[in-house]
């Protein structure tokens, strides 16, 4: 939520929904698309999954030293000062929200590990989908009910509150990268 909330400060509330509701519905879409054709897209790329982590998590260092150091706020304050047009609110909506935060290497991972354990059949493929699905819903509640929270809440917190999860998010940032070395080269 304060990730979400530390992006959008600044915008108009119709703004910040539409933005919201974009990032649900890319981060919904993509994680179908690579629970119904992912692996088949790595394979046939020659790309492994860990390396799909470990770009992820570089992705995801970025946002986090832009979240801690408030690099971001110069771009925000630019988009809310000219009001954003559709592509700015399309291009938050897809990064950093939507990917690597909402449909990050992790979820794309799970996605297709629970795709590849269901049946061939395409409502045992709905079924398992589902779980992803409900989560992808609860992401975007998140991000409205953060959208609520910054009315109330004053900047200094919100500042507090964004360095804090910067922290947060490179930690996990971090373990992503980690995660996808040590099973690159077998060392977990």
């Amino acid at each position: 939520m304060p990730i979400f909330a530390g992006i959008t400060h600044g915008l108009k509330k119709n703004e910040i929904k539409r933005i919201y509701l974009r990032a649900t519905f890319i981060s919904f879409v993509i994680l179908l698309f690579f629970s119904l054709l992912g692996q088949a897209l790595l394979n046939g790329m020659g790309i492994n999954i860990n390396s799909f982590k470990i770009v992820g998590g570089l992705f995801l260092i970025f946002i986090a030293f832009e979240m801690v150091f408030e690099k971001r706020d110069e771009r925000r304050q630019n988009l809310a000062d000219s009001a954003i047009d559709e592509i700015s609110a399309i291009s938050l909506a897809t990064f950093p929200l939507a990917i690597p935060l909402i449909a990050g290497p992790g979820a794309i991972t799970i996605t297709m590990l629970i795709a590849e354990k269901s049946e061939p059949e395409l409502i045992s493929r709905v079924i398992s989908f589902l779980p992803v699905m409900l989560s992808v819903i609860l992401a975007g509640v998140c991000m409205w009910l953060s959208s609520k929270l910054v009315e109330i809440i004053s900047l200094s917190l919100l500042s507090v509150i964004q360095r804090v999860f910067g922290l947060l998010l490179g930690a996990l940032a971090i373990e992503y990268v980690i995660s996808g070395i040590k099973n690159t080269f077998g060392l977990s």
